[in-house]
C-alpha cells in the first residue's frame, strides 16, 4: 500500500500536552521548513478561530512544540519546535503559530557574541566538546573529522555558533544543534553522527508531482593543493585532492597534515558538487530530510543517481500533504 492509499495525519503536543484532536477541524495549514547547516528548522501553524468556534487559547511564547506527520498510523517525529511568535488576524479570523527548533531547554547562547582564542592543535573534537558543555548539549563529531587539529583560531566579537560553522565551512561539514546535541559531520553524515540512520528515499518519476534539475556553468573540480608547514623539517609540505585541471591552491597555510588533507579535499568535495542543483515536488514523505538522500531511478541520464537533500518544505493542508525538496548531487 503506497503513501497516497492513506489519508494525511499529523499530532502536535504543546508543552506535552496533546492537543491534536480540539485542533483537526480548526487546521488551515502545517508547515515545516527542515534546512541542511545552521539555518534553524522551523514551524508554522495556521488555525481558524473564526466566532463560530469557541476561542482558541493563546499559546505562550516558549511553550515546546512536538509535531508529527505521516499517514494512517504511520506517524513520524518531525521534532521540538520553541514557539517564538503568536499571530492573529481577521477576517478570516485565524491564529497563525511560528516555532523554530528547539536547541535545549530553551533559550541559548550560541548566538552570543564573545572573545576568546583557541590555540594552535586543538581538535574539532575537543572544539565541538567544549562548546557543546557550555551550552548543556552533547557533542556528536564525525570520526573522520574528530581527531583533525585545527590553527590557532581568534573568536573576536563572533558567536560560538558562527565560529562552528566558519571551521565548518572550511572541512565541508555542516554544524547544527538539534535534540538535544551539538552536531559538526561532514555533509551527509549529520544524521548517522547522533544515531539516527541516514535515510535514502528511492524515487521514480511516477512518485513526483514535477521535478527539475538546473546544470549552471562550473568548474571542472581538478586539483586542489593545500599546504601545511612542517616545523621538524622546517618546510612546507603540499597535500592534494583530485587530479588534472584546473589547479587550485588554498592560501591558507595549514599546521599539520591531516589538517591539509581535510581542508584539501573539502573544496575539491565543494567543486565536484557546485552548480548542479535538484528540486523536486511529490506527495508527502516524513522519511524526506536535509542532509538524508534521495536515489532517483528512470528519469534521464544526468538526473538519476543520488542527491543530498540540502531543504524540504512539508506541508499540510486542505489539498494534502505534500513536500517540495531541494538538492546537490551526491557522493555515491
Amino acid at each position: 500500500m503506497g503513501l497516497m492509499d492513506w489519508k494525511p495525519a499529523f499530532a502536535i503536543r504543546v508543552d506535552g500536552q496533546d492537543i491534536t484532536a480540539p485542533i483537526t477541524a480548526r487546521l488551515v495549514s502545517l508547515s515545516l521548513s527542515d534546512e541542511a547547516g545552521v539555518t534553524s528548522d522551523s514551524v508554522e501553524i495556521t488555525l481558524a478561530d473564526h466566532l463560530g468556534l469557541a476561542r482558541l487559547a493563546v499559546p505562550r511564547t516558549g511553550a515546546v512544540l512536538s509535531v508529527a506527520l505521516g499517514y494512517g498510523f504511520g506517524l513520524k517525529n518531525m521534532g521540538l519546535y520553541t514557539v517564538e511568535e503568536v499571530e492573529m488576524e481577521g477576517p478570516p479570523n485565524q491564529m497563525r503559530i511560528r516555532g523554530a527548533a528547539l536547541i535545549t531547554g530553551g533559550v541559548t547562547s550560541l548566538t552570543a557574541q564573545r572573545s576568546r582564542s583557541w590555540p594552535e592543535g586543538t581538535t574539532i573534537a575537543d572544539l565541538v566538546a567544549t562548546i557543546a558543555g557550555e551550552h548543556g548539549l552533547d557533542p556528536a563529531v564525525s570520526d573522520s573529522l574528530a581527531r583533525v587539529a585545527l590553527p590557532h583560531l581568534d573568536q573576536i566579537d563572533e558567536s560560538d555558533i558562527n565560529l562552528l560553522t566558519r571551521v565548518a565551512h572550511d572541512h565541508d561539514a555542516i554544524a547544527k544543534p538539534g535534540g538535544g546535541k551539538l552536531v559538526f559531520a561532514l555533509r551527509g553524515e549529520s544524521l548517522t553522527v547522533s544515531g539516527q540512520p541516514m535515510p535514502v528515499v528511492a524515487l521514480t518519476p511516477a512518485q513526483v508531482s514535477s521535478w527539475r534539475v538546473q546544470i549552471k556553468t562550473r568548474a571542472t573540480a581538478g586539483t586542489v593543493v593545500a599546504v601545511w608547514r612542517d616545523q621538524q623539517a622546517a618546510e612546507d609540505v603540499e597535500e592534494t585532492a583530485g587530479e588534472g585541471d584546473p589547479l587550485r591552491r588554498l592560501r591558507e597555510r595549514f599546521t599539520s597534515a591531516e589538517a591539509a588533507r581535510a581542508a584539501a579535499r573539502a573544496e575539491w568535495t565543494r567543486a565536484s558538487r557546485a552548480g548542479t542543483q535538484l528540486s523536486l515536488s511529490l506527495p508527502g514523505n516524513p522519511d524526506l530530510v536535509a542532509e538524508g538522500r534521495v536515489q532517483l531511478t528512470g528519469f534521464r541520464p544526468g538526473v538519476d543517481g543520488n542527491w543530498l537533500v540540502t531543504g524540504v518544505e512539508h506541508q499540510l493542508d486542505s489539498g494534502g500533504y505534500r513536500c517540495r525538496l531541494r538538492g546537490e548531487v551526491g557522493e555515491d
